[in-house]
């Protein structure tokens, strides 16, 4: 990751993070908790209680209108807040995340993903651990094993059979080197393009839980 970050906080805008990885590079924007009639997003698991937040996205291309693309890339991004807020957070209130692709070469999601968390924790608002998400790329060459490709670039992904973007969540507070490499890694978020087989699919995941430790470690520095 090349990571260029630049936080701002006014009266409007709480968390704001510009953030690049190779080529892409994104502006995300993150406002609120504020008071709302929301509804229920985050639903309850063994640890965590019930949240009722609303969360909002709105993604903008480089150029042009939405379409159909940025449709999708906001249901991804609404569904990665829902899954690493903290019970704590402001209930009956509403999260909304603006995003702009300031330009585009690979690995989109996860840069868009990578900024919506650093902006979240710019605006101060509560997580549930420390979330980093990684894209990979699987590109098969018969008979040679199947080659894996971090934050692979366009034309690393036209070429490829299945391109994943990993969200995980870290929990622990601890940042230190041994600490990160033992803490347990939740997966919040799988979004996966093309076809490939399962011990190949469970390879990629492991290789960006990898890269995700790698990550976090480089934040901690």
């Amino acid at each position: 990751y090349e990571l260029g970050v630049t936080g701002v906080g006014n009266g409007k805008v709480e968390g704001s993070v510009r953030l690049t990885s190779g080529r892409t590079e994104v502006a995300v924007e993150v406002k609120g908790p504020e008071a709302s009639l929301a509804s229920v997003v985050v639903k309850p698991t063994a640890n965590r209680d019930r949240v009722s937040v609303n969360v909002k996205s709105v993604v903008s291309p480089v150029s042009g209108q939405s379409g159909e693309r940025e449709q999708a890339l906001e249901e991804s991004i609404i569904k990665f807040v829902a899954g690493v807020l903290d019970p704590s957070c402001p209930p009956r209130t509403t999260i909304t995340v603006v995003a702009q692709i300031l330009s585009e070469d690979g690995s989109l999601l996860a840069c868009l993903l990578n900024a919506t968390a650093l902006a979240l924790m710019e605006a101060g608002i509560p997580l549930y651990g420390t979330p980093v998400s990684v894209a990979v790329a699987v590109a098969h060459s018969e008979p040679s094993p199947p080659r894996l490709c971090l934050d692979p670039d366009l034309a690393e992904e036209r070429t490829s059979q299945l391109v994943g973007t990993y969200s995980y969540l870290f929990s622990s507070v601890d940042s230190s080197e041994s600490a990160i490499e033992e803490m347990k890694a939740n997966i919040v978020h799988v979004s996966t393009l093309g076809n490939s087989n399962a011990q190949t699919a469970l390879h990629a995941l492991t290789v960006a839980e990898k890269a995700a430790r790698l990550v976090l470690r480089t934040r901690a520095c």
